[in-house]
């Protein structure tokens, strides 16, 4: 493999510097640390080696191109910004079927009870689900996947959850991984128990099938599933349910995350934080005692604004957060039903202009603090021996990218020193 020289950076973030994550800090002293933590460097070089980060840095420290690996090859990035990779924290790719007819219902006044009378609701996606072929769901991820790379994605967490049933759950599972394998982003499988199929809502139904999940773990682990996650609120699980699941995860090996006080307050995230789960998802109605067992545990926030906008919900509250010196990730929640996008970048600026998160703040989110969530702590910075996972955007301030609102600026995308994307179209992906 070549080595790859790319010169004339106008700003590189390589995301190495020091951790902003200090309790207690004021929200001034909060924007320079993110700063720092971007390690943000003008007139740069970046050089990639054997798929990894040879060097990334100053142009005028950058070693002399007879003393690299031959052959090298050298390109430009015209004077533009350079970045990791981004990391997609909590996804929901995997499922079959359309619920844009359903969308346009509820934005009309529908309710969600209303909905499900019609066929609509989860229930349809896993209906969908369980008719369509292995071949047709991994060819539907593999484009969801396309299309996440084009944007700038290189990481992502897959969770299953439109099976419901634990056998089913497991055939999605799979499927994930015969996806992963065919795909140059690196994923993370998540086993998630999702919500309760209608036949098993109460009674001795509810109970068998909270055991015959919690059994089906330790398969799960041995079928590649990196984390559990559950869902815990009102139509979901309840709180004992949930630490019932964790508890045989964790004993299992399973990084543990958690759907949490998301429509209702639970406690659910201070049982999740306890038990020192990797993270927590959504966090509108968090309380001060989630808080603190999340900074403790050092648990990751994933907050995810596609779905607080679409479903009309309170903003995670972010500055509250920062306060308890909790590390804020972001995520898409991409899945058909609540929302419907893989676009990081758009992400970043709701988070800026709906969570008063700063643009350095949302990098972080979306790199280094994101890959950390789901255990790829190797990701998200571009420092020496690093996977040379890393983006060129047609932008020369990394602030430019939270501004724009759902335009992909994505210029060319590289996964492991191989240019998977090129004037934002993706290639074959040869060396």
């Amino acid at each position: 493999m070549a080595t790859w020289v790319l010169r004339d950076i106008g700003e590189l973030l390589t995301v190495s510097g020091p951790s902003p994550v200090r309790a207690g800090t004021t929200e001034q002293e909060a924007q320079q640390q993110a700063e720092r933590a971007l390690a943000v460097v003008h007139d740069a070089t970046l050089i990639v080696s054997d798929g990894k980060v040879l060097f990334a840095g100053p142009s005028s420290d950058s070693p002399a191109l007879h003393l690299l690996p031959q052959p090298v090859l050298v390109q430009s990035a015209r004077g533009q910004l350079v970045t990791p990779g981004l990391c997609d924290p909590h996804t929901h790719l995997i499922w079959a079927g359309d619920r844009s007819r359903e969308f346009d219902l509820r934005n009309l006044g529908a309710s969600y009870q209303t909905i499900a009378e019609q066929g609509g609701g989860i229930a349809s996606t896993v209906k969908a689900t369980d008719q369509a072929s292995d071949e047709a769901l991994v060819d539907a991820m593999l484009k969801r996947l396309d299309t996440a790379l084009c944007h700038g994605i290189t990481s992502i967490e897959v969770k299953t959850g439109y099976g419901l049933v634990p056998a089913s759950e497991l055939r999605l599972l799979r499927l994930i991984h015969a996806a992963r394998a065919q795909h140059p982003i690196a994923v993370s499988p998540t086993f998630l128990c999702h919500v309760l199929p209608p036949s098993a809502r109460e009674g001795s139904e509810r109970e068998r099938l909270v055991a015959e999940l919690a059994d089906t773990l330790e398969l799960a682990k041995q079928d590649g599933a990196d984390a559990i996650d559950v869902y815990c609120d009102v139509g979901a699980f309840t709180l004992t349910e949930t630490r019932r699941l964790l508890t045989r995860a964790q004993q299992v090996g399973l990084l543990l995350r958690c759907h949490a006080e998301q429509f209702t307050y639970t406690g659910a995230a201070q049982l999740a934080a306890e038990l020192s789960a990797r993270s927590v998802e959504h966090l509108e109605q968090l309380d001060e005692a989630g808080r603190a067992a999340m900074a403790h545990s050092q648990t990751v926030a994933n907050l995810l604004p596609g779905a607080a906008l679409t479903l009309r919900l309170p903003w995670p509250d972010a500055a509250a957060l920062r306060h308890a010196g909790i590390a804020i990730a972001l995520g898409t929640d991409c899945n058909p039903g609540s929302s419907y996008t893989q676009s990081q970048q758009l992400m970043m600026s709701l988070a800026c202009t709906q969570m008063g998160m700063s643009c350095a703040e949302a990098w972080l989110a979306v790199t280094r603090q994101a890959a950390r969530s789901i255990g790829l702590g190797d990701r998200g910075q571009l420092v020496p021996g690093a996977p040379a996972d890393f983006v060129v955007w047609s932008a020369d301030d990394f602030r430019q990218v939270c501004q724009q609102l759902g335009h992909n600026l994505v210029r060319s995308v590289w996964v492991g020193g191989i240019e998977q994307v090129r004037d934002g179209v993706r290639t074959a992906g040869s060396a």
